[in-house]
């Protein structure tokens, strides 16, 4: 958690900032190709989280994967299909 003041003027990347002139992020789209949101308790943050990772780690192996989504819990438990989002989004983005 970081609370607002702590940000001052940096950017902030949200969900929302993510699409660009009305296509979703790849990783946007592997989530809904992979069926990895069910109730979409999770989803923003496991997208969001995943999207930091690729920021850093264009080719994340799966225990850098698991480690970035530390703190955030899927209630109903598609941790695979998440899994598998984030390295489809991944190769999506190398392929761009």
């Amino acid at each position: 958690r970081t609370p607002v003041g702590q940000v001052g003027k940096r950017k902030i990347t949200t969900i929302e900032s993510l699409e660009k002139d009305g296509r979703l992020h790849p990783l946007q789209e592997a989530f809904l190709k992979e069926d990895a949101m069910q109730c979409g308790y999770c989803t923003s943050g496991m997208i969001m989280s995943g999207y930091a990772l690729l920021q850093k780690s264009p080719d994340p192996s799966e225990a850098e994967i698991i480690r970035s989504l530390r703190g955030n819990i899927c209630r109903c438990g598609v941790y695979q299909r998440i899994l598998a989002a984030i390295k489809d989004g991944a190769k999506a983005l190398q392929n761009k």
